[in-house]
């Protein structure tokens, strides 16, 4: 197995590893190793079935049925599936399902139908763009909460004609928001990172208004500057296993065509 880093803050691409025949412990904890320091990892996966996605997901920790993706279905909840031609691409920066108590602490992605171009996956190193703040600007974030909200992704396909009055109402009543800290502490590594993002966090829970705003603002636009990021070119086969914990990420929807991706998420385990 060979580690090649792909950037100066994120990404490491993996190859001489089959995930589609089993491994060691060994192997398998030099993998999260791999990511818990690269925060994202591209491994080759060009034969990985379903099964074996799922298998890998359960070997890291427990994995999730996705709050609203849809799945492979009856024995393969856990392999959701996003179809850009059923409008599943998730084209804003987020990490992933930050509404919850407690969000995946990763994601396994597998490419599996990629358009002739584009479609690319952007992602920004919290703990990158945490460091790079001034030390009045840590100190000021440190201690504050914002609230993420699952609502929000429907009052923006409300606001530009995705989704009706109705539709927004159910979300809303759903009420699937959680408060989390600012700035997370990485469970493993002791780094500090934002844990804040556009599509899930609503406001920073106890400032006016316009103050929440215009941090928001600031911290959204510095965590996606270009030498906290790395973008990535898919190929078919692909599988990316990145670290919900330190980064955010986004789809670049600039494709003509179909983009079909199975994604498992893994909760957690002990210690990570």
């Amino acid at each position: 197995m060979q580690i090649r880093r792909l950037t100066p803050a994120l990404g490491a691409e993996i190859t001489g590893l089959d995930l589609s025949s089993d491994f060691d412990d060994e192997t398998l904890n030099a993998v999260h190793e791999a990511l818990v320091e690269n925060q994202v990892l591209v491994i080759p996966a060009p034969d990985l079935t379903p099964e074996q996605h799922m298998a890998l997901g359960r070997r890291i920790g427990e994995i999730e049925i996705h709050a609203f993706f849809p799945n492979l279905g009856p024995g393969l909840e856990q392999v959701s599936v996003l179809d850009s031609e059923e409008g599943n691409t998730a084209s804003m920066w987020h990490t992933d399902e930050t509404f919850l108590p407690h969000p995946p602490m990763g994601t396994l992605t597998h490419a599996k139908t990629l358009p002739d171009v584009g479609g690319d996956t952007m992602f920004a190193s919290t703990t990158a763009a945490y460091d790079a703040l001034s030390p009045n600007m840590k100190l000021y974030l440190e201690g504050l909460t914002a609230l993420h909200d699952l609502s929000r992704t429907t009052e923006l396909r409300y606001r530009f004609g995705g989704a009706s009055p109705q539709h927004y109402a159910d979300a809303i009543a759903q009420d699937r928001r959680t408060a989390h800290p600012v700035v997370r502490v990485h469970p493993e590594t002791g780094a500090k990172g934002l844990f804040v993002n556009p599509t899930y966090t609503r406001h920073i829970v106890g400032l006016p208004p316009d103050e929440s705003d215009a941090i928001l603002a600031f911290l959204f636009q510095h965590s996606i500057k270009e030498h906290f990021t790395y973008r990535h070119h898919w190929r078919e086969g692909d599988l990316l296993m990145w670290d919900n914990r330190s980064t955010m990420h986004r789809v670049l929807n600039d494709f003509p065509g179909r983009r079909l991706m199975y994604r498992v998420s893994v909760v957690g385990s002990a210690g990570r």
